[in-house]
């Protein structure tokens, strides 16, 4: 079920449609739904040709893997017995025989997906992709689609390339559904505590939401996909680091070190050993674009300010830190059908409000449109100090109308009483507000709050469940 990915697919529809050629790059983390995304946009687009790569491959392995792929797609005699021994003559190929030919109906979009798998690695294909594209292809109606999730690929060795340089047209990075998006998989058949659950724990990672059986409980589900010696996410976290990035122990490092803390790129470089140049910073935006990791910078400072701290955010890294590493020995020594009841046992629900808080904060552009204040949001995040090992206000917003919005995030299954009025007084005096700024409050929350609560007037703003998924 295809949903969401409304701005990607307009952006991909208008650079169809547009009068020049267009030279696209699609990167994101593993999961995330690239291909899917891609395949939903030519559905409608008569002259379209899709290559995936083969994982592992080498050079000759992913020529003929291109070569088959390509006999599916095109009816010519000369393909039948032909077998390219280079790149060059699949291209020279693609250009005497798919782009000049004289049956085309339109632009064609030439789809070529897993792009660092295709090119086994090294830089060379896409030198001679910019060859053909400056040669054969820029001014004959071609649409040409990089695709990749390999993070350090497609950044070093394709987006900042010199020989694509000046030549890219559109640019995505395909991140997480947002909660309303991931509500309309489920099909209304799951509560919506049991949605948001999810969510807390899968992210808005299409291809694990995909896997939920919508016609098992929140604890069945659990069991079948964490929890059980054939669970599809016990390796998960292996194949997310060793299939997506190259240097794979160093990122991982890096993701255990965020685990439950937050670290300035000084602290990261101490405690492993890793010189704080260009390559922790590199290693650290890689993260950051696949939704690993996120950085926030303390209130009031220049984004390039040296207090910048990173923390993991990828929801299914900490539960799986949490809650499934600690036993990956044991699923391979019991057949037990209940591992997740007793390996969460009491502490879950105080997990679950943490990850809640994470949620929000992660998705804080979401919740402002949903307060109404999207569209004048100048920066968003938690607030901290210079020394502090945790953020102290769970959100702040600071916005261009000369406001500040203070939120308090609970995860709770009951209103909220007017006990946290003292709370958030405390929160409020943590910080100097800027000089001409008016102060609003915030609470988001499953429930709202309870009717004294909401009678004392004090928030400005109020988010439930049914307004963060959408409902």
């Amino acid at each position: 079920m295809f949903v969401g990915r409304t701005e990607e697919l307009s952006a991909l529809e208008g650079a169809y449609a547009s009068q020049k050629n267009e030279l696209v790059v699609l990167y994101g983390r593993r999961r995330i739904g690239k291909s899917c995304l891609i395949s939903e946009f030519l559905k409608d687009k008569p002259d379209s040709f899709l290559f995936e790569a083969v994982e592992g491959a080498q050079t000759r392995e992913q020529i003929a893997h291109f070569t088959e792929t390509l006999k599916k797609q095109i009816r010519d005699p000369l393909l039948l017995d032909v077998k390219f021994s280079s790149w060059e003559n699949v291209f020279s190929y693609i250009t005497e025989r798919v782009v000049k030919s004289p049956s085309r109906k339109g632009k064609i979009v030439l789809f070529m997906d897993e792009l660092p798998w295709m090119a086994a690695g090294r830089g060379r294909l896409v030198s001679l992709l910019k060859y053909y594209w400056d040669n054969h292809w820029k001014d004959q109606g071609v649409m040409l689609v990089l695709c990749g999730s390999v993070a350090s690929f497609m950044v070093k060795r394709v987006l900042k390339s010199k020989a694509l340089y000046g030549r890219i047209t559109l640019e995505i990075l395909l991140r997480g559904l947002n909660p309303d998006e991931v509500a309309l998989l489920f099909q209304g058949k799951r509560s919506q505590e049991e949605v948001l659950k999810y969510q807390l724990i899968f992210g808005g990672v299409p291809k694990y939401l995909e896997e939920i059986d919508l016609n098992r409980s929140f604890n069945q589900n659990m069991n079948r996909l964490c929890f059980s010696r054939t669970s599809p996410m016990c390796r998960e976290m292996d194949r997310i680091f060793y299939s997506q990035f190259k240097e794979s122990r160093i990122y991982m490092k890096i993701v255990e070190l965020l685990n439950g803390r937050i670290c300035t790129m000084e602290e990261i470089s101490s405690t492993l050993s890793i010189a704080s140049g260009g390559g922790l910073k590199l290693y650290l935006t890689n993260l950051e674009d696949a939704e690993m990791i996120r950085s926030f910078v303390p209130f009031g400072r220049s984004n390039t300010s040296k207090l910048r701290k990173y923390t993991l955010m990828d929801e299914f890294a900490l539960f799986f830190f949490k809650y499934m590493q600690p036993c990956l020995l044991m699923l391979t020594e019991t057949s037990s059908p209940r591992m997740f009841e007793t390996m969460v046992n009491d502490g879950f629900e105080s997990w679950l409000g943490f990850s809640f808080e994470r949620f929000c904060v992660k998705r804080a552009g979401y919740l402002a449109k949903r307060m109404g204040f999207a569209d004048v949001v100048l920066a968003a995040a938690p607030y901290f100090e210079r020394g502090d090992l945790a953020f102290q206000i769970d959100l702040l917003y600071k916005r261009s109308d000369k406001v500040i919005t203070l939120c308090e995030i609970k995860h709770r299954n009951a209103p909220i009483t007017t006990k946290i009025i003292p709370e958030m007084e405390r929160k409020c005096s943590l910080f100097r507000m800027p000089r001409g700024f008016s102060l609003e409050t915030a609470l988001i929350s499953l429930y709202g709050p309870d009717t004294a609560l909401r009678d004392a007037g004090y928030f400005n703003h109020f988010l439930v469940l049914d307004d963060v998924l959408g409902v």
